[in-house]
């Protein structure tokens, strides 16, 4: 059916995403409250440009849709727009490369970024941006539509309009504690929820999910 998911799952009047990621309410209930904890420990200001850039190279039109207009002019040629700031256009430059390859981020990306945030910033932010690109991924390969007319702004989609604090010891950063210490305990907590849950998920027989999980792994370059 033309403008709807393609996943013959009917909605009942609710929200797409809803019906379809409820399928497992487990792991959705827990990955928006990952999302609505991401706002709060890194810039929401710079968080939001790449979620929206981010839903751009997707095509994702639930998290497009309500988007403002000049923003998203503005995002098609954010390298000459003159809308954004240095420091936009670094995390920009880092969030696109990410989305792409995050093998292939540059040393000049990487110390574009630590110029712009400190050490437990940087972290904070790539695991924000880390979170955003996997649910804008996930919209997009669904093809979930907008969500109903009038319907509710969702928390854990809207940037805050507090100001970001800096949550973070400059004295811990000289002492270069791991990086699992600088992240955001608040999120961790939350991310550490999260994997049990998906872990959990009975989806396919063991042997193909150990494979996909070793596959990946191997990819990603993750020793642990």
């Amino acid at each position: 059916m033309a403008g709807v998911t393609w996943l013959p799952v009917p909605t009942d009047g609710r929200a797409e995403r809803d019906t379809v990621l409820g399928l497992k309410a487990e792991p959705y209930d827990v990955t928006r409250r990952v999302l609505l904890a991401a706002w709060n420990m890194t810039e929401p200001g710079l968080l939001e440009i790449c979620r929206v850039r981010l839903a751009q190279l997707t095509g994702a039109r639930a998290e497009l849709d309500g988007a403002d207009e000049g923003l998203l002019a503005a995002l098609d040629d954010w390298r000459s727009s003159d809308r954004f700031t240095k420091r936009e256009r670094v995390v920009l430059d880092y969030a696109e490369q990410y989305h792409y390859d995050h093998h292939t981020l540059s040393d000049a990306q990487r110390d574009a970024l630590a110029g712009e945030l400190s050490q437990r910033e940087v972290i904070d932010f790539t695991w924000a941006l880390h979170m955003n690109d996997a649910y804008v991924r996930i919209m997009s390969l669904l093809d979930i539509a907008p969500d109903p007319p009038g319907a509710p702004p969702r928390i854990e989609r809207t940037p805050p309009t507090r100001s970001h604090k800096r949550p973070f010891s400059p004295v811990a950063e000289r002492e270069g504690v791991r990086a699992r210490e600088l992240r955001d305990a608040a999120f961790t907590a939350v991310l550490n929820e999260l994997n049990p849950v998906v872990v959990r998920q009975d989806l396919i027989d063991p042997a193909t999910s150990e494979a996909i999980r070793l596959r990946n792994a191997s990819y990603q370059g993750c020793v642990y």
